[in-house]
C-alpha cells in the first residue's frame, strides 16, 4: 500500500511539474533587446503557417503592417490574410507602461491586450472578437515572440484557444523594413 501511495505521489508531483509556466523574465540576460513598439513603428511584413490543434498545417498566414508614433502610442495598422480567406484588418494602439511594460486595443479585440517584455523576448494575451457581438466565437491569444540576433526578424508563436483548449497555433516570421 505504501508503494501505491509513493507511486501516485510521485506522479502527481510530475504532472505540478509540468505545468511550470515559462516566465518573460527568464529571458532578461538575451540580447538584442526587443521593444515591441520599436520593432513595429515603420513597416514590417510576416509569413507563416497556421496549424489545427494536432498539428496539422492548414493554411498560409501573411501580414502586412505599417506603424506610426501619436505622442507615446504606436499605432499600428495591419492586414492579415490567411490562406484564401477574405482579407483582414486589425488596426492597434500600443502603450509602453514601464520599462518591461505595455498595454494594446485593437478593434476586434475584447478588453486590451496586456504583455511583457524582457532580453528579446516579448509575451502577451488577449481575447478576440472573431464575430463581434457573439460572445461564443470569442478566442483567447497567447504570443511569444523572439527577436533575431539581426535585429530585423522576429519569430512569433501565437497560440489560440477556445474555451480553454487549444484550437490552433500559428508560426510566422516578420522581417522589418530596412530603414
Amino acid at each position: 500500500m505504501t508503494f501505491v501511495f509513493r507511486f501516485l505521489g510521485l506522479g502527481v508531483a510530475m504532472i505540478l511539474a509540468s505545468c511550470a509556466h515559462m516566465q518573460v523574465a527568464d529571458f532578461a540576460g538575451q540580447r538584442p533587446l526587443l521593444d515591441p513598439t520599436k520593432f513595429f513603428a515603420g513597416r514590417t511584413r510576416s509569413e507563416g503557417v497556421m496549424e489545427n490543434r494536432g498539428g496539422v498545417p492548414k493554411q498560409r498566414v501573411t501580414t502586412t503592417t505599417a506603424g506610426r508614433w501619436e505622442g507615446d502610442t504606436l499605432i499600428l495598422e495591419q492586414d492579415l490574410n490567411l490562406g484564401d480567406a477574405k482579407p483582414q484588418h486589425r488596426s492597434w494602439r500600443i502603450r509602453k507602461v514601464d520599462q518591461h511594460h505595455y498595454v494594446a486595443t485593437a478593434n476586434d479585440m475584447i478588453g486590451s491586450a496586456t504583455g511583457e517584455a524582457y532580453g528579446n523576448v516579448f509575451h502577451w494575451d488577449f481575447t478576440l472578437a472573431l464575430s463581434p457581438g457573439n460572445p461564443l466565437a470569442n478566442v483567447r491569444m497567447s504570443q511569444w515572440m523572439y527577436l533575431q540576433p539581426d535585429g530585423r526578424t522576429l519569430i512569433n508563436h501565437s497560440t489560440i484557444r477556445k474555451f480553454g483548449i487549444v484550437a490552433a497555433q500559428v508560426t510566422e516570421q516578420f522581417r522589418r523594413d530596412a530603414r
